[in-house]
């Protein structure tokens, strides 16, 4: 029982009431055709019980925010572990989402920065340094002397900077300690009066130290130092910071003011760094790097990098967050390989669990073949299979232990140079302790598995069964008795000949001499033809693209398919021809656009934009069948349109869940909270049934009162059945 996981009954889909045993903590493969049933078994069944059961084991109150899983169609499954799914569907199209954010590498990058960055003025580019109490005093009298407007210097102190909370007792000790006004939220307020904050808002508190006459002569002694115990007041109360309203307002900091122009950095901490917070994200673009959401146009404030000036003004090793984040994995592991030879004893105690995390995890990339991402590249931009190696290297970090990993095709992809790096990662997550399912195709991964479960005999209906199974190498022996057409191939018995006589291509691609045109050759018309493509990688290549061919466009992962045939192709035609807005890849020129009128891209992306969209609908099937429906004897007699076997229109979808037929998780456990409790042992006095029954009538009164109001407002309306005597 403990060694193996038990599947009794299982039925989900085309499944036929098929019964299974997998070995626990072993590699475990699912072959077989497309369709045949290995998905229904692996996700719709193993994997949603584990995930049933674990919901089914919170508590109530947990369990009405999660709302109910419907139970898989199986009879029982014994041995089962806590359960993991990596599938290709689930990366995110967020444009905040980054390989960096989503594998928790960035999350370190900004500990790093806040904790052991050197800050550089943005406007001079001198490094910054902690000023003192002197310094300050001298900076603000040069800010007077400049004071073109003559107005009063107002001294602050910032208590709280963009925190949430009400801060009463707070604001009451600032009043004890013999303080006045305070600026809360860009508004001055007399501390004697009430100030009531919102609980769950943030708030900005500076506390008013000093208001100082414009024109007063700071070379006085009395007047230097009422203005040196201002600050000194200010940084007490300002955690070291105190802002400066002349003509303009000015934050001084005792741990990093530029001497030279007086700018000052605010707090350097992790938030800083962060293109989802507005403490560190550019304000022009909000941390989305582009002018708005559906544009492509990069950002002309921050030109792309997400953050504001002094976020980038942070260096480590010359380079800040944004630099780091703009290499890829295997030039960051080289980066921070550096770092760690640092002979400064302070930096190594301060960045070695920030640098050995996210060493670990750069490590775990390469490990997995993604070393040619960057870490600031796009979660909406990974295919299926990088998005799922990248969740399979976050999941190796976690050093979990006892758990069942499901995989979908990992290796989609993926060149062959990779896989073994892919495999070596999937045996080590084995090693942990951990039982990996693999639903797979390719024939290296088959092979490296320590147990096989082939599905069929065919697709649909015409599969569901398990056809063959057994511990690997043995089941790929002669002597096995097992038959499938996966074995056969696997076996040798089976293979794909390669034709002995191919189509021969001339120099123009013309296959039939009878319609081969010299004149369409010579003028250049086969040909789509790029020139000095740079986008990424690519290194200012020269590509001809036969037309009306199918060209197949191959290499190892990274090495520039994407950037030329989608970033530089896809994307100028698009723009020529659809009207897209997109941003090209760099290109010189591209030659024999005139002979295109259109652009299709098929890509990973799931069909359909709702939950409401079907194949029939995509494929445009559905609106024949809603037009023959129409045309029958029924419902010609009924009268009824196309629109009446439509679920997307009032008067044939269904009311009770209108578009969808079915309700969500969402829905369910509103329903569930909605839902009327029993009542309690008390409530069946007479006492409290009367004055619940009074209640009850008040309530209907009043109902019937303002609804009376409502009626004449609008004019008579005929009363329902049944309500004329109310």
């Amino acid at each position: 029982m403990r060694d193996k996981i038990i599947i009794k009954g299982a039925r989900e889909h085309n499944l036929k009431n098929i019964s299974l045993e997998i070995p626990r903590d072993k590699m475990t493969v699912f072959t077989g055709l497309s369709g045949s049933g290995k998905s229904s078994l692996a996700f719709d069944t193993i994997f949603a019980e584990g995930q049933r059961r674990y919901i089914e084991s919170l508590s109530a109150y947990a369990r009405q925010f999660l709302g109910k899983l419907d139970k898989p169609d199986v009879d029982e499954i014994e041995g089962l572990s806590p359960a993991i799914s990596i599938d290709q569907k689930s990366h995110s199209a967020n444009p905040r989402s980054t390989v960096a954010t989503i594998t928790e590498i960035y999350d370190y990058l900004r500990v790093l920065f806040a904790r052991v960055g050197t800050p550089f003025c943005p406007t001079c580019g001198k490094q910054i340094k902690k000023m003192t109490n002197e310094e300050i005093v001298d900076t603000i009298i040069l800010m007077t002397d400049r004071n073109a407007i003559g107005k009063n210097l107002l001294i602050l102190a910032p208590a709280v900077i963009g925190r949430k909370g009400e801060y009463y007792q707070m604001l009451y000790d600032f009043l004890n300690a013999g303080f006045r006004e305070a600026r809360i939220d860009g508004e001055l307020h007399n501390l004697r009066e009430r100030i009531e904050l919102s609980r769950y808002k943030q708030h900005t508190i500076e506390l008013v130290i000093d208001r100082i006459p414009h024109g007063l002569d700071f070379t006085q002694k009395d007047n230097r130092l009422r203005l040196a115990e201002a600050v000194e007041s200010a940084l007490k109360y300002g955690n070291h910071i105190v802002t400066v309203i002349t003509d303009k307002e000015s934050s001084l900091s005792a741990k990093f003011t530029c001497p030279q122009d007086g700018f000052s950095f605010p707090e350097i901490e992790p938030r800083l760094f962060s293109f989802n917070s507005p403490y560190g994200a550019c304000p022009a673009c909000h941390g989305l790097g582009t002018e708005d959401i559906w544009s492509e146009k990069i950002c002309p404030a921050c030109l792309g990098k997400r953050l504001r000036g002094e976020s980038l003004s942070v260096l480590i090793k010359n380079k800040n967050i944004a630099s780091v984040a703009a290499l890829s994995i295997s030039e960051a592991h080289a980066f921070f390989d550096s770092l760690s030879l640092q002979k400064n004893e302070r930096f190594k105690e301060i960045a070695e669990v920030p640098l050995r995390e996210i060493k670990n995890r750069l490590k775990f990339m390469i490990d997995v073949g993604l070393e040619y991402l960057t870490l600031d590249r796009k979660a909406g931009t990974l295919s299926g299979g990088e998005s799922q190696r990248i969740r399979l290297a976050s999941q190796i970090g976690s050093r979990l232990v006892g758990t069942l990993y499901i995989l979908d095709e990992p290796t989609i992809g993926l060149h062959q140079r990779d896989n073994a790096k892919l495999i070596k990662t999937l045996h080590d997550l084995r090693d942990l302790g951990n039982t990996i399912i693999v639903v797979e195709h390719d024939e290296e991964t088959i092979r490296a598995s320590d147990y096989l479960v082939d599905f069929g005999p065919g697709a649909g209906v015409h599969g569901g069964k398990i056809v063959a199974q057994g511990p690997i190498p043995e089941i790929f022996g002669k002597s096995s008795k097992q038959k499938s057409l996966t074995l056969e191939y696997l076996r040798g018995t089976e293979f794909i000949e390669v034709p002995k006589k191919r189509r021969k291509v001339s120099r123009d691609h013309g296959f039939d001499k009878d319609h081969h045109d010299p004149q369409r050759s010579r003028m250049g018309q086969e040909y789509l033809k790029i020139r000095g493509a740079s986008a990424n990688n690519l290194k200012n290549i020269d590509v001809e693209i036969p037309l009306r061919r199918m060209t197949a466009v191959t290499g190892v992962s990274g090495s520039g398919k994407s950037s030329l045939v989608y970033d530089v192709l896809y994307k100028t035609l698009a723009n020529k021809w659809n009207g897209a807005t997109y941003k090209a890849g760099e290109h010189k020129a591209m030659i024999g656009t005139e002979y295109i009128n259109r652009i299709i891209n098929i890509d990973q992306s799931p069909i359909g934009r709702t939950p409401r969209s079907n194949p029939a609908t995509y494929v445009g099937a559905w609106t024949f069948i809603r037009d023959l429906f129409a045309a029958t004897e029924d419902a010609r007699v009924r009268g009824y349109k196309p629109g009446r076997f439509s679920f997307n229109v009032p008067g044939g979808r269904c009311e009770k869940r209108p578009r969808q037929g079915q309700f969500s998780d969402e829905i369910r456990s509103r329903r569930a909270r909605s839902r009327p409790r029993r009542p309690s042992p008390r409530s069946s006095s007479g006492a409290t049934r009367s004055r619940r029954g009074a209640g009850s009538r008040r309530s209907l009164a009043t109902r019937a009162r303002s609804s009376g109001r409502a009626r004449s407002a609008r004019g008579p309306r005929r009363s329902p059945r049944g309500s004329r005597g109310t």
